[in-house]
């Protein structure tokens, strides 16, 4: 049968010889001496290849992909003699042009944010067939156990771009591997990246149009000036939205060559021992058989560690079931736990990622209807199978500073009226509205902020940091801040005293965490003494040992962690007071000759005690909104 492009197919022999190709791998792929291009194009459509060579600018080549080199709806060829270092490509498909989906690296945004190039041609994005050669260098991938991981999540423009101007390849993937040293000696095992795949962070801004009929000869004095013609636009700064998803974001590269950068940034995580997760937004118009390529290609090529995932069209069916990716972490919503084998208890690599956390926290943090008993499920929610990502503070919110600074939204700079973002924050400003030179009020928040550090890092799910919250960073009441890409939206990396006090007590509380496995047990707590050792393996107490109350108004409780259920050696016990009152809080009495250590009291000025301090008495007086920790040994 006749194609109707065969003629041109075999005038294009001539200079390329031009094969049946591989339908296995979509996009541009080289093989060698010559390009394998793969494409969705369905029997009916013409389909070809466009050639833009690289020295000029204003030509282009065209190679016609017959249906007889197709299968399904799919169309491969193999293009021999091509020089894939000459050449940029896009496909046509039935007589328009697009961007081939699968490929590896998009040319034309190399410059965030430069409107020069959206404003000089509607085609200035091409595709380039990528050179994916990398030495890994013997790279040993960590595998961070669940008990163990403690996550930090950043945007890699955001993390590096406030840094001093002095220093190099700021909001860059090189930029974010120097300070990977800073990162581990915080104590983190596992980074979340932001989307680093390639989006269009230029999104034209609606601009109010005056009706057709009203017309006016405009003077210098009108009040209603008549609407300027010039394009506004608005920063996509966050990333989310449908992107390119197997190329990199070309302007996080210091250098032209993104991938290795970005490859050569997760290399260096892993020969630190830390994980790699990349968030990815795929919305519904995304395939799942797309979603799955993204998948296998990321972890194939660039060697991450898990995703976190954000979408309604996930297809856990198809990961969980998917061999090649049985040891990569997921972080979603939504897992259904009857879909997870049991053999997956083993190594637990799957985990809800919800903000159930988040709001009991807040609403105990803030005073505002908080439920003790609400807040205590979450302490010790856990599940052999699945784990819980848990955070008090996400990019989509608050900072953790700025939830103890402002009461209400500030997002008037993002052009939209101050209608965007969360109106339900459950925050507070202690006070004072914002920045305040009230050394009570500042005590205030700073205690608070310890507060909140210490219910994360003390429950039993995988904690999670927002970059910058260890050192108080802010973003002026700004709880939306996709569009702001200034400095609202980076880390603040110039520190003030109060930031350094607060960053020493992070660092310990995380190590606190590391050094006490009965706060990170891998199986649900039960509250029972299933070892006959005299105490289960967790309890609360209050005024008197044993013995708490129910009442849903409470705000007190002291929770015991009894180590013999995890290893051994400390026992500990955490004491909550939310409320406007100082508390007596009882222990039960340790066994053979174990004796009870004041560790950490928020209400203290240094907070970590030097050493720990016996306490003679069975009770501890906690002052008002104040968490403290015991030990027993």
């Amino acid at each position: 049968m006749f194609s109707p492009c065969a003629g041109r197919v075999r005038r294009m022999m001539k200079e390329y010889n031009v094969k049946k190709g591989d339908f296995s791998l979509l996009g541009a792929v080289r093989g060698k001496g010559y390009v394998n291009f793969c494409m969705e194009c369905r029997r009916e459509w013409e389909c070809n290849i466009i050639l833009y060579p690289r020295e000029n600018k204003k030509g282009q080549e065209k190679i016609c992909v017959p249906w007889e080199f197709g299968q399904g709806n799919l169309r491969a060829v193999r293009v021999y003699g091509l020089d894939a270092d000459a050449y940029d490509y896009s496909f046509e498909i039935d007589g328009t042009e697009v961007l081939d989906p699968y490929a590896r690296r998009i040319v034309g945004r190399e410059i965030w944010a430069d409107t020069a190039r959206e404003e000089s041609s509607k085609n200035h994005l091409k595709c380039r067939i990528e050179n994916q050669n990398f030495s890994w260098r013997g790279e040993k991938k960590p595998e961070v156990a669940r008990k163990d991981m403690v996550v930090y999540k950043l945007h890699v423009r955001g993390f590096t771009k406030g840094l001093a101007e002095s220093l190099e390849d700021s909001g860059t993937f090189r930029g974010l591997a120097k300070k990977i040293p800073y990162l581990k000696s915080l104590g983190i095992t596992t980074v979340e990246l932001m989307p680093v795949y390639e989006f269009e962070e230029l999104n034209v801004a609606s601009k109010q149009e005056l009706p057709e009929y009203i017309d006016w000869p405009e003077k210098e004095n009108d009040i209603i000036k008549r609407p300027d013609n010039k394009i506004e636009y608005k920063i996509n700064f966050w990333g989310y939205g449908r992107g390119m998803y197997f190329a990199p974001k070309a302007s996080y590269g210091a250098t032209e060559n993104p991938a290795v950068e970005l490859k050569e940034c997760i290399l260096q995580l892993h020969k630190k021992g830390m994980e790699c997760i990349l968030e990815m937004d795929f919305p519904d118009a995304v395939s799942r058989k797309m979603i799955h390529d993204v998948l296998h290609y990321w972890v194939v090529e660039y060697h991450v560690d898990g995703f976190h995932l954000q979408g309604d069209n996930i297809p856990m069916d198809l990961i969980l079931e998917d061999p090649y990716l049985g040891r990569i972490k997921f972080f979603y919503r939504n897992i259904p736990k009857n879909l997870i084998p049991q053999e997956e208890a083993a190594n637990p690599r799957l985990f809800v990622d919800t903000d159930e956390f988040l709001y009991p926290a807040r609403k105990l943090l803030n005073g505002i209807n908080g439920n003790i008993w609400e807040f205590a499920n979450q302490m010790k929610k856990q599940d052999d199978k699945l784990g819980y990502i848990n955070y008090i503070c996400d990019n989509n919110g608050f900072t953790l500073a700025d939830l103890f600074a402002y009461d209400i939204k500030h997002n008037e700079d993002n052009g939209e009226d101050n209608r965007d973002g969360l109106n339900w924050n459950y925050s507070s400003n202690c006070g004072v509205e914002g920045e305040t030179t009230s050394r009570n009020v500042q005590k205030i928040r700073e205690k608070k902020m310890k507060n909140a550090i210490a219910m994360l890092f003390l429950s039993q799910g995988v904690p999670m940091l927002m970059a910058g919250d260890e050192d108080g960073n802010s973003q002026n009441g700004n709880n939306n801040a996709y569009c702001q890409d200034n400095a609202v939206g980076y880390k603040d990396w110039k520190q003030t005293r109060a930031s350094k006090d607060f960053l020493r007590f992070v660092k310990k509380m995380i190590n606190f965490r590391k050094e006490h496995p009965i706060l990170r047990k891998e199986t649900p707590m039960k509250l029972m003494d299933y070892l006959s050792c005299g105490f289960p393996d967790v309890s609360y107490h209050e005024e008197s040992p044993w013995v708490s109350s129910g009442y849903i108004n409470r705000r007190t409780l002291g929770v015991m962690y009894c180590s013999k259920y995890e290893e051994g050696g400390e026992d500990v016990y955490v004491g909550f007071n939310f409320s406007d009152y100082r508390k007596k809080l009882a222990f039960p009495k340790e066994k053979n000759r174990r004796k009870w250590y004041l560790c950490m009291d928020t209400s203290s000025k240094q907070s970590f005690l030097p050493q720990p301090v016996e306490v003679a008495e069975t009770f501890y007086i906690l002052e008002p909104q104040s968490v403290c920790i015991l030990i027993g040994k």
